[in-house]
């Protein structure tokens, strides 16, 4: 038993542990880029008091130890952000943020955002004009809605530390009156033709393709067979990870020829009330040399009458059941988490590869050799 303890510490040793537990200190790679996906974002309705009683970096309090770890963080933004503009009739629900709404992104450190979604164009286009220039004012980055066809479906390109990441966003959720056109703004259309025009477009221009949908049925925690299609034929044209909102819930994860799909990531930070909508997850995604290297999830709570529109980390017996339950969801995919620290973690092909590479070469046999005299306690020990 004291032998196979000691193989256990060595080999974890050789091949790096890749879930750290919280608050602990990770070696960053300087080749790795980690993005943090986040859920849908609407700083409006009941989120207004708490931003001006409290200050724009409050939403983010509780994640910030996980925020801090991210190249770039992105999210979708489930409003305009705008003082100005009527809300469209015949709808159900409006929603709307106010001005500085966008000083919450810029303090929680969003450099790009998604606008294709159902609530783009709730106040018409002079609020979906005010919302494009105060991102640009406060330089945080966005795709999927513009001035018209052309500029919704115009990428943006983030470069970090040499690598070129280029986003996409798409809608296929009504109304349909929401979705640019040449001559009229609005939300860039999910049409397959255009998704696999505009991947194959900026494929040769990036290391790393991001493309986003809004898509599925809200409060369904299964992936209807249309966002499957989708998101595997955006990753065969060239996409390398794929990100779903608007179901307000979560969704699979689906590890596809490499690539990951997440079919929903839930809400994050959303200005309503209710019991239907409990849990999150932050989604960290870790690129080595422009391909996949780690994926880690985060659970949250981000129901409102308990945390008061600030998303908290879960832990514990909460963690873990948020977290059985998206494996059981992801089980038609064949994709499993590893439950670890209150983290999910995803052990990629690489990993495998480079695991049983080790047992396979006489490394493992000659570093064996030094079991019997070297006490388990120093494996891991700086020299």
């Amino acid at each position: 038993m004291q032998k196979a303890i000691k193989k256990i510490l060595l080999v974890a040793c050789l091949i790096g542990i890749n879930a750290l537990p919280a608050g602990s200190e990770e070696q960053v790679s300087p080749d790795e880029i980690t993005l943090v996906a986040v859920g849908d974002i609407m700083l409006g309705g009941r989120t207004i008091p708490f931003l001006k009683k409290f200050g724009p970096e409050y939403p983010f309090v509780n994640v910030k130890s996980v925020f801090e770890r991210a190249d770039i963080i992105v999210g979708n933004l489930e409003s305009p952000i705008s003082d100005r503009g009527t809300a469209v009739e015949n709808k159900k629900f409006t929603l709307r943020a106010e001005p500085d709404a966008v000083e919450a992104l810029e303090a929680a450190g969003f450099r790009v955002v998604t606008l294709a979604n159902n609530h783009a164009m709730d106040f018409g286009p002079l609020a979906l004009q005010d919302t494009l220039d105060l991102l640009d004012e406060y330089e945080i980055l966005y795709t999927g809605a513009g001035r018209d066809l052309a500029d919704a479906r115009e990428p943006a390109f983030v470069k970090i530390k040499d690598k070129t990441l280029v986003f996409l966003a798409y809608s296929l959720t009504f109304p349909l009156d929401f979705f640019a056109s040449p001559g009229r703004p609005g939300t860039a259309p999910g049409y397959r033709e255009f998704v696999e025009a505009d991947i194959k477009k900026v494929r040769p221009l990036a290391d790393i393709v991001v493309v986003s949908f809004h898509w599925g049925a809200e409060l369904m925690t299964t992936a209807k067979d249309y966002q499957i299609e989708l998101g595997r034929q955006a990753i065969d044209w060239g996409a390398d990870l794929v990100l779903g909102h608007h179901p307000h819930v979560l969704q699979e994860l689906e590890w596809y020829k490499n690539r990951l799909i997440a079919y929903s990531l839930g809400n994050f930070v959303f200005g309503s009330e209710s019991n239907r909508t409990n849990t999150s997850i932050l989604l960290l995604v870790t690129f080595k040399k422009g391909a996949l290297a780690r994926v880690e999830t985060v659970p949250l709570d981000v129901n409102n009458y308990r945390v008061k529109y600030q998303p908290e980390i879960l832990r514990g017996k909460e963690a873990r059941a948020v977290l059985e339950n998206m494996n059981m969801v992801s089980e038609r995919f064949e994709t499993k988490l590893a439950i670890v620290n209150d983290r999910g973690i995803m052990k990629l092909e690489s990993e495998q590869k480079q695991e049983a590479s080790l047992f396979q070469t006489g490394l493992y046999n000659e570093l064996e050799n030094l079991l019997e005299n070297t006490p388990a306690t120093d494996y891991c020990s700086s020299p």
